[in-house]
C-alpha cells in the first residue's frame, strides 16, 4: 500500500483487467534490444540491466521502516528481480518498456507517498505483468513464447496465474491481480509506447546500463 498525508493509494486493489491493444513499439535501438533469433533460445537479462531495475525501484518510493523486533519477510529485491526476470522469460524489451511504465507511476504518484517494505516488489511484478501484454503477440515478446511438455504446442505466454506461481507462495493470485489494477490506475491505463520513447530512455540511461 502507498499512502501519503492526504491520499491512500491501495496496492491490494480490485480484480485484474487487460489494457491497451495499441500497436507495440518495434524499435531496435541498440544492441540490447535486439530481437531474439529463436524463440526458444531465451538469455536471461543482462547483469547490468536487473541492477539498474534494482535501482531504479529502490528509488522509487520511501518506504516505511519496519516496527522494532519484527522480521523483514520480503525476500532481497536483486535476488527477486533476478529470479522472476528468469523464470517469467523477460525479454531486454519488455524490460525498457517496464520501466518506462515505473517512470509513469513514479510521476503520478502523490505528493510524500510512503511505501510498505514490498511496495518495490508489488510495482516490479506489476510493471513486468504489464509491459508482457502490451509486447503479446510482437517479435518483442517472443522470448516468453515457449513450449511445454503438457502443452505440447501451445505456447505459454505470462500471465497474472503464471505470475503467481513464479512468485512461489510470495503473493497470492488475487493479490497479483490487484497490484496489476493499481499500477494501471496510478498509470491512468497509458499503456502506448512509442518507439521514440524507448529511444529516448535508452538514450537517457545509456551510460548506466553501458550502451
Amino acid at each position: 500500500m502507498l499512502t501519503s498525508s492526504s491520499t491512500t493509494i491501495d496496492l491490494q486493489h480490485r480484480n485484474s483487467s487487460m489494457m491497451s491493444t495499441e500497436k507495440a513499439p518495434d524499435s531496435t535501438t541498440g544492441d540490447i534490444l535486439k530481437s531474439p533469433q529463436d524463440d526458444h533460445d531465451y538469455r536471461p537479462l543482462p547483469t547490468v540491466l536487473t541492477d539498474f531495475f534494482a535501482f531504479k525501484l529502490c528509488d522509487f518510493i520511501p518506504t516505511r521502516p519496519l516496527p522494532i523486533g519484527s522480521i523483514r519477510t520480503t525476500p532481497e529485491l536483486v535476488y527477486f528481480i533476478l529470479k522472476i526476470t528468469s523464470q517469467a522469460r523477460i525479454s531486454c524489451h519488455i524490460a525498457i518498456v517496464a520501466l518506462i511504465y515505473i517512470e509513469r507511476c513514479k510521476a503520478a504518484l502523490p505528493k510524500n507517498a510512503i511505501g510498505d517494505q514490498d511496495t518495490n516488489h508489488r510495482i516490479f511484478v506489476a510493471s513486468l505483468l504489464v509491459a508482457s501484454k502490451y509486447l503479446h503477440g510482437t517479435c518483442w515478446g517472443t522470448s516468453q513464447n515457449f513450449v511445454t511438455e503438457s502443452t505440447e504446442e501451445a505456447p505459454v505466454w505470462l500471465n497474472n496465474a503464471r505470475m503467481a506461481d513464479i512468485c512461489n507462495g510470495l503473493y497470492t493470485l488475487r493479490e497479483i491481480n490487484q497490484s496489476e489494477q493499481s499500477f494501471l490506475s496510478l498509470i491512468k491505463y497509458n499503456c502506448f509506447v512509442k518507439p521514440i520513447e524507448v529511444q529516448d530512455y535508452l538514450l537517457l540511461h545509456r551510460a548506466d546500463l553501458l550502451l
